[in-house]
């Protein structure tokens, strides 16, 4: 399995190959409702839950060969107990390892911070999402391209420079120092955002564009 990657933006439930060659996909909350649900109606009795649970779990997570699973009947019909236990199994794993939930403990937690801060294409959509008040599970952020993401950002940074183009002098000079948000007192320097990594000849670009 490979590294965890938690920074990656999840625009659309994708999928992900496995070495193995069945293809594991995350869950929504609805989905996961409904695979409990068709497992209590498949089992018979206490003993029979796991199985079916199992079964359930894997076919809405897991697509082995061409075609997805239609149902838990359908695994339970396909696929002998072991398979399907050692399919959830690792289903579940991978699920952890790409999906982490709030109980992450505090070290992982920091770690992720640690490695967001340093994701300046992350921090854009970040930016550009929070903007627009937008969650990367709409239907408009899966529509957006990188390119879309810059755009925006273009556009966002030219009208906080249409702002200051309307003050005097004086209140313009006042607006780019770098103040405390609480307190009000000048910091150091004016207000700036840079990061070495960002692809600023094409971010010009397309601010160039949106000026004309």
């Amino acid at each position: 399995m490979r590294k965890p990657d938690w920074l990656k933006l999840r625009t659309a439930p994708a999928g992900e190959r496995q070495e193995t060659g069945e293809v594991f996909y995350p869950l929504t909350a609805q989905q996961a409702l409904e695979a409990r649900r068709e497992a209590l109606a498949l089992a018979g009795d206490s003993e029979e839950l796991a199985l079916c649970a199992n079964a359930c779990l894997v076919a809405r997570g897991v697509r082995k060969g061409r075609r997805a699973f239609p149902s838990g009947r359908a695994v339970l019909e396909r696929l002998s107990p072991e398979e399907t236990e050692d399919l959830a199994r690792r289903w579940a794993a991978w699920n952890r390892a790409e999906n982490p939930g709030l109980g992450l403990g505090r070290g992982a937690f920091q770690d992720l911070k640690a490695r967001l801060a340093r994701q300046p294409r992350q921090r854009l959509q970040w930016r550009v999402l929070r903007a627009f008040g937008a969650l990367p599970t709409e239907g408009r952020a899966r529509a957006m391209t990188e390119g879309d993401y810059l755009w925006c950002a273009a556009n966002l940074l030219l009208d906080g420079e249409e702002a200051l183009d309307r003050l005097c002098p004086s209140c313009r000079e006042a607006a780019e120092k770098d103040r405390c948000p609480v307190c009000g007192r000048e910091k150091a320097g004016t207000v700036r955002e840079e990061n070495p990594a960002f692809d600023w000849a094409r971010f010009q670009a397309l601010k160039k564009e949106a000026e004309t």
